[in-house]
């Protein structure tokens, strides 16, 4: 038989830990309320002091000695809550009271923490600010993936070849979230980006050189243009339908040329990223090339060669037309389904 006092004993211990827990609960969350409840003057009073600092161009002694009074919670929260709204050198003459009230010294000692929570801390807030540190570049190579994020964010703005030679460095990491905040940064960093850009994909053959691409296409330089062109001819599939993709935004004669050659590549992904960019490119003359390909054995390239030809006008809706009574069961069905799409479909009127 079951001991039915050890029940009540389990079920009464369970439900003490239970009521324990729920008015722990309940005096964090007053306490967490009456401490917001005495900061919001404090806040507003700070927010006063930085606002009309902005408007002067300083910090006046009394301001300056109020804010240094300010716990470091607090300062955060006022500083982050001002820098969201401003931008240029209204956001560096912020930076600059948070550098005359401590909060920047503070940040940037956190950088160098050995919790990962902390370096995450300060590089936000570093970045929030729009402060450029030379501790930036070995946040992103931190062992924390979080912390590698919001680096990559952060030296973004700051893009010395060092910060920009770290992130391509980084391209080759396996973690996928910090590669595509690193495509994103550096596509932010614009032209100064592309030399060394342009050096990286000439001197690497790894995996790494895909996002690589994928930023060159993204940059749309012409100075990308011969580096592109060289990886056409890499070993790895990925690497020459992201090339095909690239050199398809960049366009030029040769580009055009390699594309077409690239349409009887042996792998599928490869034919139809070069049909697709020819279509991007409205290259009318490669109609008859991508009619070519309306039989592929593959869907995917009949499909993509198929819209390139939508996309060429005249010329690629006359190829369309004729493939219908094509012997090749292939090509008739796909370019019937090309047709019957709506002229909107894919961004195509």
């Amino acid at each position: 038989m079951v001991d039915t006092t050890l029940v009540r004993d389990v079920v009464g211990g369970e439900l003490a830990l239970m009521i324990l827990a729920v008015t722990v609960l309940l005096w964090h969350g007053l306490a967490l309320w009456l401490r917001e409840l005495r900061s919001r003057p404090r806040l507003a009073r700070g927010r006063e002091i930085l606002i009309a600092a902005l408007q002067s161009g300083s910090l006046s002694p009394q301001g300056l000695a109020y804010l240094r009074r300010l716990a470091p919670r607090l300062q955060i929260t006022l500083y982050l809550s001002v820098a969201r709204n401003l931008q240029g050198d209204w956001r560096g003459q912020l930076s600059q009271f948070a550098t005359q009230t401590g909060l920047v010294a503070r940040a940037q000692k956190w950088c160098h923490s050995r919790f990962w929570w902390n370096r995450l801390r300060g590089a936000r807030l570093l970045s929030t600010l729009g402060v450029s540190s030379d501790v930036g570049p070995l946040l992103l190579f931190d062992h924390h993936s979080a912390v590698r994020v919001q680096a990559a964010e952060w030296t973004s703005e700051h893009p010395t070849p060092v910060v920009v030679e770290s992130l391509l460095d980084l391209l080759s990491s396996s973690d996928t979230l910090p590669r595509y905040t690193v495509q994103d940064s550096l596509l932010r960093m614009g032209r100064t980006a592309v030399q060394p850009l342009a050096e990286y994909l000439m001197n690497r053959s790894g995996p790494e050189v895909e996002p690589a691409l994928e930023i060159a296409a993204g940059l749309a330089d012409p100075s990308l243009l011969p580096a592109a062109l060289h990886l056409c001819s890499h070993p790895v599939p990925g690497v020459r339908a992201r090339a095909a993709e690239c050199i398809g935004a960049l366009g030029g004669t040769e580009a055009v040329d390699i594309l077409v050659k690239m349409l009887a590549d042996d792998e599928p992904r490869v034919r139809a990223e070069a049909a697709g960019a020819l279509g991007r490119l409205h290259h009318w003359p490669s109609a008859t090339a991508l009619a070519a390909r309306l039989g592929d054995a593959s869907w995917l390239v009949r499909r993509e060669a198929a819209l390139a030809l939508r996309t060429l006008g005249a010329p690629g809706q006359l190829v369309l037309r004729r493939a219908l009574s094509s012997s090749d069961r292939f090509a008739a069905d796909m370019a019937r389904q090309i047709l019957d799409l709506p002229r909107t479909h894919g961004g195509i009127s």
